[in-house]
């Protein structure tokens, strides 16, 4: 959109006469005057000059349990880490740094890289699930560039985004757009959602990054993309952000209110029969066992209008209200029985997280692994189709872990090991070639095979080509 913006400028200019003196054979020749364009550039490498230096890499390890076999011994084989990859911007020049929770609030490892090209081990201070934030700690060298936080209450549709980060792995990337549109919700990314929509491409591992405005103040933190290539991204407005960042920077967390209802939106078709003047509030469906709303005596049926004051304007406006409200507090709500208004006081209780508390700081766990890495199982015909291989025969590698002897070898998931050349120690170094048709063939075959020994393994691995094979050697593949 910004370059048909550009060209629509540039095609808008008016046409200036050559300057004197320019020779032609006939008229002279019209010029344009790229000034106004000259100035636009000044802007935005302006702004990526400020803006990008308070933008962070984030790597994050998080441990998965694997239900594959540990090549050999036919044991589970243990917690393999998966990486990840996101974005940051830092708001304090002692190191605190905003991203999205689904970037590493989770993870046992974080690493963060600076513009600079420094590293730091992070710690997560707080996270908030309900928002996907996350507030995360290194500890600098020295004071740190911070990014300015704006205002996102005063966010139009129509005002120029630029979105930075670092998608794909490519550090400190620039885009430039617009905002498309304002308070978006129903994404399901999370269970608040009050969106900034923007056309500023957004792609995977820009989570976490900043949406900044012409002034480089940060607008919104970049969370998601319906699809690669939509060209549309949503972003968590600012000023949530800095809600949610004064509980986790306090509390390591962020206690919200709790109702204990079910509801669902007042369809047009429905006012008259509630007895409403129009499709505002939120239709409550059921009421949760135990809940603060069963205690105050609210029913299925009711519409609750309004709290504290607040008018209700839809089902993800209630959300919000109740959220932001602290637990144990009283409230008066107001619904519509029957047509009839009332007035309800409820003590909200505290939203339970269904996952346990959010983690305050990951645990950390020693970096060396002596396996091989990677799991493998048995290749089924369904298996096979699935990976495009042309026959169940051998056996197929189902996670290989990121750095590890196997990855450095070339192994990759969804491979099929077909064949193990050896050397035979008691033969005279003859090679012997075994065919792989069964997982059990190649345990029995390591036994065999001296501890620290490479072997020659042919692979078949499935492309939308046809099944292509190639040979590999595997460095001391034996796990002991």
């Amino acid at each position: 959109m910004i370059h048909r913006l550009l060209l629509t400028l540039l095609l808008a200019l008016p046409l200036l006469p050559s300057p004197a003196g320019a020779a032609s054979s006939g008229a002279a020749a019209p010029s344009v005057d790229l000034s106004i364009l000259r100035q636009f550039e000044t802007v935005f490498i302006g702004l990526a000059n400020r803006v990008k230096p308070t933008v962070v890499s984030i790597r994050a390890e998080s441990r998965i349990k694997s239900s594959g076999r540990r090549p050999g011994k036919g044991i589970p084989q243990p917690n393999v880490p998966r990486f990840s990859s996101g974005s940051g911007v830092i708001i304090d020049a002692e190191g605190y740094i905003l991203t999205n929770n689904h970037v590493g609030a989770d993870s046992s490892r974080l690493r963060v890289r600076l513009s600079d090209k420094s590293e730091y081990q992070a710690k997560v201070v707080g996270a908030d699930r309900y928002t996907d934030l996350a507030l995360i700690k290194i500890e600098p060298r020295g004071p740190l560039p911070v990014a300015k936080l704006g205002d996102s209450d005063k966010v139009k549709v129509g005002q120029w985004a630029i979105a930075v980060g670092d998608p794909f792995g490519i550090t400190r990337t620039f885009t430039v757009g617009v905002v498309s549109g304002i308070g978006r919700s129903g994404v399901g990314i999370a269970r608040y959602e009050h969106f900034i929509q923007t056309d500023a491409a957004i792609n995977r591992g820009n989570s976490g990054g900043p949406l900044v405005n012409i002034e480089g103040e940060v607008i919104g933190i970049n969370t998601a993309i319906p699809s690669p290539g939509s060209g549309i991204g949503f972003a968590i407005p600012s000023n949530m952000a800095s809600e949610v960042i004064r509980h986790l920077r306090r509390k390591g967390s962020f206690a919200r209110g709790y109702l204990g209802v079910m509801i669902q939106p007042v369809a047009n078709d429905m006012t008259p029969l509630l007895g409403l003047p129009s499709a505002e509030g939120a239709l409550v469906g059921r009421l949760l066992p135990d809940g603060p709303a069963q205690s105050a005596g609210i029913r299925a049926g009711d519409v609750i209008v309004g709290l504290d004051g607040r008018k209700v304007l839809d089902t993800a406006h209630l959300q919000k209200i109740v959220g932001w409200t602290p637990p144990g507090q009283p409230v008066d709500i107001q619904i519509v029985r029957d047509g009839k208004k009332e007035h309800l006081s409820v003590t909200l209780a505290r939203l339970p997280d269904r996952r346990g508390e959010e983690k305050a700081s990951p645990k950390e766990e020693p970096a060396k692994d002596e396996a091989y890495g990677m799991n493998l199982e048995g290749l089924t015909p369904e298996l096979a189709k699935k990976n495009q291989l042309k026959s169940a025969e051998g056996v197929l590698i189902g996670e290989v872990k990121p750095g590890s002897q196997a990855f450095r070898d070339g192994l990759r998931s969804g491979m099929a090991i077909r064949q193990v050349t050896y050397r035979a120690a008691g033969d005279g170094g003859v090679p012997v070639r075994v065919p792989i048709r069964t997982l059990e063939d190649f345990e029995r075959l390591l036994e065999k095979i001296p501890a620290d020994t490479n072997v020659l393994a042919k692979i078949a691995r499935g492309s939308g080509q046809g099944e292509q094979v190639r040979f590999l050697v595997l460095h001391s593949v034996r796990t002991r």
